[in-house]
């Protein structure tokens, strides 16, 4: 058969039988999807080995400056110095590289606070009284000034409310002046309470009937409820069995009164849970009261002038927060 002078032959005349005409159709397939097939293979073990080759998918490239970078942007700043005075010293700051911050504590930081820190605001007499208890307690000054993190001078501050955080400290306040006794509002209140309630943390309240009032109206409840009774009476007064095995075993049997400057309450005013430590004639100069896990400790001497006795009492006073 003859269309335009081209022989129409059929597959089976031209030698190429069934089986290898679908053979040949394969093979040319093959020779097509072969090469697709290996591009597809080298980009999945491009996209598994990553650039490093460890076998972990890319992830997006972060642009957050590296700390070296954050290094060299702070190169000239100071390393804590947007923090308050009262959240560190010098010391401090040059320590805080090496300490490890993480849930605070008062041994970390920041802020850096003491294991003994001291009341210093405007109801304290730190010209003479609250002097020599600073002494005593070996809280140093800052270049004259009562300021550091070893002093607070507001209870309702954004310092005391990092104080209320601290463990097996003592926060000392030193005797009042007489008819400036401070009524603390009643945040303040809380963090007084919390601080000596939650982190196994001593109060140390000294001084006379100015001090005992502070006590009164911002420790023990509301108006009305029983108080405690400012007393005074003629010492010596003696140590009681309940100092054996505290830091007051080692105090001398007695304290004297020395000239008068020894107060106390009656003991009889004393909630039943309160322990005395020094007592006479109905009167005791220095007792606690427990506060959840802390307490509240009360030394009964104005400290105007210096006495051994009482002197090593304010010392073995602040061991207990140990």
């Amino acid at each position: 058969i003859m269309a335009q002078g081209v022989p129409l032959v059929r597959p089976l005349e031209a030698g190429l039988g069934g089986e290898g005409f679908r053979g040949e159709s394969r093979r040319r397939r093959l020779l097509v999807l072969a090469p697709l097939a290996t591009l597809a293979l080298v980009a999945c073990l491009v996209a598994l080995s990553g650039d490093n080759g460890s076998g972990a998918a890319m992830g997006p490239v972060s642009d957050s400056m590296t700390k070296g970078e954050v290094d060299h942007m702070f190169r000239d700043k100071v390393f804590l110095e947007d923090y308050p005075k009262w959240a560190k010293t010098v010391p401090q700051i040059n320590a805080a590289g090496g300490l490890n911050h993480g849930e605070w504590k008062y041994y970390k930081g920041p802020p850096f606070l003491q294991r003994v820190t001291m009341y210093s605001g405007n109801d304290a007499d730190i010209s003479r009284s609250g002097n020599l208890v600073r002494r005593v307690l070996g809280l140093p000054l800052s270049f004259g000034k009562w300021e550091g993190n070893s002093f607070l001078d507001n209870f309702d501050s954004q310092q005391m409310r990092f104080l209320a955080s601290n463990q097996h400290s003592a926060l000392v306040i030193p005797p009042l002046t007489e008819g400036n006794m401070p009524l603390l509002p009643d945040g303040a209140k809380a963090l007084l309470h919390t601080y000596a309630a939650v982190g196994h943390n001593t109060l140390i309240v000294c001084g006379g009937p100015a001090s005992v009032n502070f006590i009164n109206m911002n420790l023990l409840g509301s108006e009305g409820e029983r108080h405690l009774a400012p007393a005074w009476t003629r010492g010596p007064y003696e140590k009681q069995s309940v100092a054996v095995g505290t830091p007051f075993q080692t105090l001398p049997v007695t304290l004297p009164n020395v000239k008068n400057h020894a107060h106390g309450v009656r003991k009889e005013s004393l909630p039943h849970e309160a322990v005395s430590y020094f007592e006479t004639d109905g009167v005791s100069v220095v007792f606690s009261l427990p506060f959840g896990a802390g307490q509240l400790m009360f030394v009964g001497f104005d400290y105007t002038i210096l006495s051994r006795p009482w002197v090593e009492t304010l010392i073995s006073a602040a061991q207990f927060a140990n």
